[in-house]
């Protein structure tokens, strides 16, 4: 929850040039480093105590019982990958090591046959069932490591992820949520939840030289906004006005990965997905219907009280404070991606 408003923060330092954004990120990101696993596993919290501090008995108990989910730690190695621009040529090798510990030894564990991954350990689950939040992640971590070494493995490997991902989809453009908790299901993916899906799919896509997952993720992408019961016909015309695009009607064979757009947790990843929609704009094809409602999303999350709405540096003690950190990182995404297109993309090889 703390990484979306880390990345924010360094976007923010580098677009504005002031390191006083960047300097506290790094100070944390050292933090989190101090706290990788011998097995090259990253908790998904804070635990406030190193690793070289830790007891064999204390790290067997992560283990049985601990969070050492892939979903979070994803898009946390981002973070570490972003944070790496601003630091010497000894600590970067330091930062990308971590991110290479993780993803050579801690995520091939959950690497499923099927091109799919499962969720590591959460509170004493091991969960190697798909799952899509965990997926997306992975792909977005894969992908930006292969730009930034030149090695081919890892965007195969996301590659690989994304066709899987992108075969469970439905005709009418709505995409399939995998889930693990607490046994394996599927759903219908909802807006909010759709985040982490959007994301890791354009981070493959903007990595990927391979023309064919390439095609089939802006066919997916495409069929997801404009399609029968796309995204664009749930959309009214204010932003976040949403008849809830994935709720269940007569005949659906499938549940609701969520119960629509609320305020807390959902509305705050739904800050992030702009972003994501100006790739589809800048990269796949910019179609003025998207622009226009994009463009709206833009202007809310621009205007302080109406961004607040959203959570975006509301007070703790309302009810949407309680993600308010969270909904300023997510928002952050999509803000930078205005001020600069590909700025959430751009990581230094």
């Amino acid at each position: 929850m703390i990484f979306y408003p880390m990345r924010a923060l360094l976007l923010a330092g580098k677009l504005l040039g002031e390191r006083k954004y960047i300097d506290p990120v790094l100070e944390r990101i050292d933090i989190y480093l101090s706290e990788q696993l011998p097995n090259g596993a990253f908790t998904s919290n804070y635990r406030q105590q190193p690793t070289s501090q830790l007891s064999k008995k204390e790290f067997h108990e992560l283990l049985r019982c601990g969070k050492l989910n892939v979903a979070d730690v994803g898009s946390n190695v981002i973070g570490i990958m972003q944070a790496a621009e601003f630091v010497g040529s000894e600590k970067r090798t330091e930062y990308l090591n971590a991110v290479r510990r993780w993803l050579d030894d801690w995520v091939p564990i959950w690497a499923l046959p099927d091109g799919g991954y499962g969720n590591g350990i959460w509170c004493g689950h091991k969960l190697n069932a798909p799952y899509t939040c965990g997926m997306s992640t992975v792909m977005m971590a894969l992908s930006a490591f292969s730009m930034i070494t030149g090695e081919g493995e890892y965007i195969e490997n996301a590659e690989r992820c994304a066709g899987f991902q992108c075969g469970k989809w439905l005709d009418d453009g709505r995409s399939i949520f995998m889930n693990c908790y607490p046994l394996t299901e599927q759903a219908l993916d909802d807006y909010s939840h759709s985040f982490y899906l959007l994301e890791g799919l354009c981070w493959t896509h903007y990595v990927s030289k391979n023309k064919k997952i390439k095609d089939l993720i802006e066919k997916r992408l495409t069929e997801w906004i404009f399609s029968e019961r796309g995204l664009l016909s749930q959309w009214s015309e204010s932003w976040f006005s949403f008849q809830n695009p994935y709720r269940e009607v007569p005949g659906d064979e499938l549940d609701s990965s969520r119960r629509g757009l609320r305020p807390g947790w959902e509305q705050a990843k739904s800050n992030g997905i702009p972003h994501t929609f100006l790739y589809y704009l800048n990269h796949i094809e910019d179609n003025p219907v998207l622009r226009a409602k994009t463009e709206l999303g833009l202007k809310y999350l621009s205007h302080p009280l109406k961004a607040r709405m959203s959570g975006v540096a509301s007070d703790p003690e309302e009810s949407y404070g309680m993600f308010a950190v969270q909904s300023v990182g997510f928002a952050g995404l999509s803000l930078a991606e205005a001020v600069k297109a590909d700025s959430v993309f751009d990581l230094k090889a």
